[in-house]
């Protein structure tokens, strides 16, 4: 079965080759290199989320800084992606809100009429979810597709929400396998995963608006149409 290409011109032009198609020819990502780079992706955020509240700060500094910087030269240097400083800081920002919270005891404070726990659940996977749509269209962009912006936006939203999931189920591991105590009531998953939702649909919106602006800013000729 072979899928559509659907036109969209937020990422080429057309009746051109982008430069970044033409790299893609010339060496192109294998399956196996798709597979092996995925589980060693995985297999970081694994090794950062567990036992995260228990470590020092500066040990989750450190897993911290090797798993950004892996990240970011192999977009750099494999993919010719530059990562822009900004969606590194909102990753950094997304994992400081956590080490914080567990280091000076905040999940079990109230911050307003809000406990700590669903304001960092809240903001972590909106920060998060930036990074993860600017990515996809960088590659989207990097391979030549075509995808339109709304359909982007659903599968960014799709992936950010399976990577907090994810961020749970360590959570399970830590306390079942590694005598964590991480789950503090029957509620507290759900709890967590609702804002989580919360926050991605909520960054989805807004960066989704600001992407479109800012591409309609830039080509009034098309707007007329």
């Amino acid at each position: 079965m072979s899928a559509k290409i659907v036109p969209n011109v937020f990422f080429a032009s057309r009746g051109k080759t982008s430069q970044s198609a033409q790299s893609s020819t010339a060496r192109p990502v294998s399956k196996m290199e798709g597979a092996i780079v995925g589980l060693l992706a995985l297999a970081m955020y694994t090794g950062l989320l567990l036992r995260l509240p228990y470590r020092s700060p500066v040990i989750n500094t450190l897993f911290s800084a090797c798993a950004l910087s892996s990240f970011y030269c192999y977009l750099r240097l494999r993919l010719k992606i530059r990562v822009p400083l900004m969606m590194l800081l909102c990753l950094t920002l997304s994992i400081v809100l956590d080490v914080v919270g567990n280091r000076y005891g905040l999940f079990s404070r109230r911050i307003a009429l809000l406990p700590y726990d669903i304001i960092t659940h809240f903001t972590a996977s909106g920060l998060s979810f930036i990074p993860v749509m600017w990515l996809l269209m960088a590659l989207i962009k990097r391979f030549d597709y075509r995808l339109p912006l709304g359909l982007i936006a659903f599968f960014s939203v799709t992936t950010a929400f399976s990577l907090a999931a994810y961020y749970e189920i360590t959570e399970l591991i830590d306390e079942r396998l590694l005598g964590g105590q991480r789950i503090w009531g029957a509620l507290d998953t759900v709890q967590d995963l609702a804002a989580d939702l919360a926050g991605i649909v909520v960054a989805a919106l807004c960066y989704s608006l600001a992407i479109g602006t800012r591409w309609r800013m830039n080509n009034p000729k098309l707007n007329r149409r």
